[in-house]
């Protein structure tokens, strides 16, 4: 059970340090927006930070994942978990339309602040599962 645990925090680790990159993303989108909307697509720094910061969430997933696999000696395995947990970052990302709509900024944040504990605390059980 030990390997299995290991990876299971890990990868759950990784994929909440990645929603709480999204999460302050959309967060700061939802403060570029402006209050009307014209017509038109807003195509200038929303969408950017938006893509950007999407992108950013589902990498750094990948490296914290790759980082709290260390133990795993296996490259191989480590970079397949650490591309999983990144792409699973997407489903994650998914929870922060219903924040958006139901609690707006303060949910975000709060999923965003909730996300970065949980990360810390599953990083800090695989340091513990590793030194057992």
């Amino acid at each position: 059970m030990g390997p299995v645990r290991l990876v299971v925090l890990a990868m759950g680790s990784a994929v909440a340090f990645g929603l709480a990159i999204v999460s302050a993303t959309v967060l700061g989108v939802d403060l570029l927006r402006s209050e009307s909307p014209g017509p038109a697509p807003q195509l200038g720094a929303p969408l950017y930070l938006l893509f950007f910061g999407t992108m950013a969430g589902v990498v750094l997933a990948g490296v914290v994942a790759w980082r709290v696999l260390d133990p795993i000696l296996s490259i191989y395995r480590r970079g397949g978990l650490s591309v999983v947990s990144g792409l699973a970052t997407v489903l994650a990302m998914l929870l922060c339309i219903p924040v958006h709509q139901l609690g707006g900024r303060a949910g975000l944040g709060a999923l965003g602040l909730g996300a970065l504990l949980l990360s810390l605390l599953l990083a800090r059980l695989v340091r513990v599962v590793v030194a057992a």
